[in-house]
């Protein structure tokens, strides 16, 4: 049984989609599946990712780099 708050919801939700084309359903559908298979992965990074990420945090913001080059660096390193 749903509380009220779940059913307030689930019936807004319902109404927005009344209208809503089935291309755009489909695609909504294809999200939720996608944010139902992601939450039975445990991301997890590892000590030497943690470590990385610590230093660029503590660093000043003079020396922070664009984030191309970041995404750059990132995907070079850990093949991302």
């Amino acid at each position: 049984m749903m509380d009220i708050s779940k059913q307030t919801l689930y019936q807004e939700i319902t109404d927005k989609l009344k209208n809503v084309p089935k291309e755009v359903l489909e695609r909504i559908s294809a999200y939720l599946s996608e944010i139902d298979d992601n939450k039975e992965h445990n991301f997890e990074l590892s000590e030497e990712q943690k470590k990385s990420l610590s230093k660029i945090k503590e660093r000043p913001y003079s020396e922070h780099t664009e984030i191309n080059i970041f995404l750059n660096e990132m995907s070079e390193k850990y093949g991302i």
